[in-house]
């Protein structure tokens, strides 16, 4: 074992060792392997995309289930690829061409598409090279894109099949338009934001009578596109109104006053303007009472021929402003007042959303979905947490048809061609040269590209050669798990369940683990906005890839939220200098052993079979945690046993043992490798490099097998590890014991080099055996004598701990001041004396245990216990002070 420095400097040996890997192989998975198979597919991020904390954790707890698996045997395929992000490319490419002064209308459909081809050739693997940094040991031979060749074909394919069995018709409906962008955007793709705005109240005169009605509205300037006058049905004031007509101003449009229980009596005047064309709530009124539909905005968001010519062209919130003047010269401005309300965002051009009519191509969903219910039903798929189950359900039981269009340049262009002849549409995964009606030839393609989803859904089919039937896609189809965020359970996962059932009537994988959103420490999601975020990159520069991804996964339980801080990494990286510190003594102790030798149970101490038998306990609840996608359980799990078991229990009772020229030596030597090799095993998923490193320069055990990488390395199993059940809870007596011995001293402020003495009261059978190990006791408590003493003969002034059928008691009157020292116990007395108070209170509230959850119950109880514990504790220390 070579010499280490005494902090681990990361820097030094992560690109050794991934080069290391990556020469080795170890990470290509094979389509003839005699293995069992385990597949899990990346969530391919956008070529646009850096790598962000989310991605960080995301990919972490990936690379965690893949080398664990990978150490258990199977053949693992952890697929990589990127998406071509159709919206952010074609941003990223006209902010490019805006530089040179030129546009992508100018440049030309044919070279804009090149240009986003190149701009992809050199900025769309920046990401990849950032998640090798992080360690992932994902199949790069595999590496797909959602515009290679056959993934396109693909798309193309499926395109086809829908089309052709009437689940993709051209239809007119409200859309999220992109006014900046000049597209339809998913909901995805849009921010609801609140904004301070304001309320008018405007005068709508009635037709062939006196007087006016009086709407409230945010957006005036839509006024042009109203087709009614709403009022809800209960609403007393109105009752007399509903039938009868207005004339919309400017336009002279004359409009029905309708009932409609969708309208809040309560907003505004209670009257409301119904703009079917510009408003989604309006959309579905106008569908209930057959109103007809008027669009006033171009692509642009300006005003358009329907509109008064002296308002055409112009912006819409201009207008606004043109329009709110001319209705106050009018007298019809009855008054505005301060409102806030939420209003659409659009995500990447942060311009107001526009709702628009709009022709769009759509995918029939509801004749898509029963399978996918079915599967997450019947148990087909599991959703971890389960409590997005419910919410699945009810997305998939009330899903709308899918707007698969977006007019954008960049992308799938839609395989559908108009024909100048009779009309008609074709479609083909070739490009057809004839119409298939009247069999002209006089074709022009659609203009519009494919949502990037409609790509993004064949993930787990297109990669290994969908649609044809190839050796990849029957060996790693369907996939074990999929790693993912909550957020994209509808625009993804379901659609890729559904889109699976459609093609090969199979569910695509078999769990789905939706992991944390990370939040600053107020809660706040990460966002560039308020700069709140923490830069992966920054971490594994400052801190190393290990104790990035190991405070990732700690942090994070499944599912819900985690609060995360720069300096949270910093303990990462003492956990792991932690292990890198055990190896260096371990070194510096057993240097001179090169040939470690096995133990023979028999042999072994109390401490050394404790130590063996929390291996097998962490080996079992380690892979107990992962195969329930317990991350954050399993890597608590493994800290404690380094940080704790091995380091602070397992070194420090093996010292005087080390470094002396004592037969026992080899013995615990081979304990300490034994049980080394296989904590290393258990940290290898979690911190890769750091364990690699320590692994090679350790001296090979005879009861592990040594192959040539720690990632392809026997990942331990509780049953292979020798079990001391009975040993183990002896030790943990004497540990009690020790921990107690501490306790006091820190309690009293008593320095660890001050030698104490010690009292035990307890029955004959804990006595027999404590009294074997009092030398360990003194060792590590630094007791200079440990006695029995008969139940109420405490010696005076003392201190008291109490433990599992003992009572310990340490004198201390001539170490510290005994009046101050029982001042502060009382005090603490009176602390705890309140909070049992308050639970005590709590637990018999009568509406509490109505309404609380049970685990909220056991826990006050629990909590209850354990300060009545510690109430007890101090005022035992009270009585023996006295």
């Amino acid at each position: 074992m070579e010499e280490k420095e005494s902090l681990y400097e990361h820097s030094r040996y992560e690109q050794k060792w991934w080069d290391f890997w990556t020469k080795g192989g170890w990470f290509k998975a094979k389509t003839n392997s005699g293995k069992k198979n385990y597949t899990i597919l990346i969530p391919p991020p956008n070529v646009t995309d850096r790598l962000h904390m989310g991605h960080g954790l995301n990919n972490t707890i990936q690379d965690i289930l893949i080398r664990w698996k990978r150490m258990q045997g199977y053949n693992c395929l952890w697929l990589p690829g990127t998406d071509h992000a159709g919206i952010a490319t074609q941003m990223m490419v006209e902010k490019a061409l805006a530089k040179e002064g030129l546009s992508r209308k100018e440049l030309g459909r044919t070279k804009f598409f090149q240009r986003c081809v190149e701009w992809k050739e050199k900025n769309g693997g920046i990401i990849i090279n950032q998640l090798k940094k992080l360690g992932a040991s994902c199949d790069w031979d595999r590496e797909a894109y959602t515009m290679d060749e056959h993934l396109s074909r693909a798309v193309r394919r499926i395109f086809v099949n829908l089309f052709n069995d009437g689940l993709i018709y051209r239809g007119e409906r409200l859309v999220n338009w992109d006014p900046a962008l000049e597209t339809a955007i998913s909901d995805d793709e849009v921010n609801m934001e609140e904004v301070k705005g304001k309320l008018w109240h405007i005068r709508y005169p009635l037709k062939d009578e006196e007087g006016h009605i009086v709407i409230a509205t945010t957006r005036p300037e839509t006024m042009l596109g109203d087709t009614a006058v709403a009022v809800n049905p209960d609403d007393e004031r109105y009752q007399q109104l509903i039938g009868k007509q207005v004339v919309i101003p400017f336009v002279n449009r004359v409009v029905p006053i309708v009932a409609d229980h969708h309208v809040k009596p309560e907003f505004g005047t209670g009257c409301v303007k119904i703009t079917p064309a510009h408003d989604p709530n309006d959309f579905e009124i106008a569908k209930r009472h057959q109103l007809p539909l008027i669009n006033i905005f171009d692509e642009k968001a300006c005003l358009n021929d329907v509109s008064p010519q002296e308002w055409r062209g112009l912006d819409r919130f201009v207008a606004r402003k043109k329009i709110l003047a001319a209705l106050e010269e009018k007298s019809l401005l009855e008054k505005e007042e301060p409102y806030r309300y939420i209003m659409p965002f659009s995500d990447r051009s942060k311009v107001a959303i526009e709702p628009r009519l709009s022709k769009q191509w759509y995918v029939r969903m509801k004749e898509l979905a029963g399978p996918a219910i079915d599967d997450v039903r019947n148990g087909t798929i599991r959703l971890f947490p389960k409590l997005w189950d419910k919410t699945y359900f009810h997305w998939m039981e009330h899903i709308q048809d899918w707007c698969i269009s977006r007019q954008l340049w960049w992308g799938h262009r839609i395989p559908i061609w108009y024909c100048a002849d009779c009309e008609d549409v074709t479609t083909g995964v070739d490009d057809p040269k004839t119409c298939r009606s009247c069999g002209g030839s006089k074709l022009k393609q659609d203009e519009d590209v494919l949502d990037t989803w409609f790509s993004s859904w064949l993930w787990p089919l297109s990669p290994f050669g969908w649609p044809e039937e190839t050796e990849e896609l029957r060996t790693f189809f369907p996939s074990n798990v999929l790693v993912t965020g909550a957020e994209i359970i509808f625009l993804w996962v379901a659609r890729m369940i559904m889109v699976s059932h459609y093609t090969r009537q199979q569910a695509p994988f078999k769990d789905v683990y939706f992991n944390s959103i990370i939040c600053d420490k107020n809660g706040r999601k990460f966002s560039k906005t308020l700069g709140n975020g923490i830069d992966p990159l920054e971490t594994i520069s400052e801190y190393g890839a290990d104790a990035t991804r190991f405070t990732c996964v700690v942090l994070a339980p499944l599912g819900g939220r985690v609060r995360m801080e720069s300096s949270d990494f910093a303990n990462g990286y003492r956990f792991v200098n932690k292990l890198w510190n055990a190896s260096r003594f371990l070194n510096q102790n057993l240097g001179s052993i090169r040939k470690i030798n096995d133990f023979r149970e028999e042999d072994l101490d109390l401490p050394s079979r404790w130590l063996i038998h929390q291996l097998r306990e962490t080996s079992f609840k380690i892979n107990h945690c992962l195969e329930h996608y317990w991350l954050h359980e399993a890597s608590a799990a493994l800290y404690q046993f380094i940080w704790h078991a091995f380091c602070d229990w397992g070194l420090e009772t093996a010292k005087p043992s080390l470094g002396k020229e004592k037969a026992d030596i080899h013995l615990i030597a081979s304990v300490l490798i034994y049980v080394f090799e296989g904590l290393l095993r258990l940290a290898a998923p979690f911190i890769p490099f750091v364990s690699e490193e320590i692994w090679h320069s350790l001296p090979a055990h005879p009861r592990w097998e040594r192959p040539t990488s720690l990632v392809i390395a026997k990942f331990p199993q509780a049953e292979e590890i020798p079990q001391f059940s009975e040993d183990s809870e002896k030790w943990e007596q004497v540990k009690a014991v020790v921990t107690g011995v501490r306790s006091l001293r820190t309690q009293a402020a008593i320095s660890p080099k001050e030698e104490l003495d010690a009292f035990l009261t307890c029955d004959d059978e804990v006595w027999a055996l404590i009294h074997p190990c009092r030398h360990w006791i003194k060792q590590l408590a630094n007791v200079k004598d440990l006695q029995k003493t008969a139940t109420g003969k405490t010696p005076h002034q003392s201190l008291v701990t109490t433990g599992k059928g003992w009572s310990l008691h340490v004198p201390v009157g001539t170490l510290l001041d005994v009046e101050k020292e029982k001042q502060r116990l009382e005090r603490e007395l009176k602390r705890i004396g309140n909070i049992v108070k308050g639970l005590e209170q709590k637990i018999t509230d009568k509406n509490f245990l109505a309404r609380a959850p049970q685990d909220v119950i056991e826990s006050s109880q629990g909590q209850l216990e354990n300060m009545r514990a510690q109430a007890h504790t101090l005022l035992e220390n009270i009585k023996t002070l006295s």
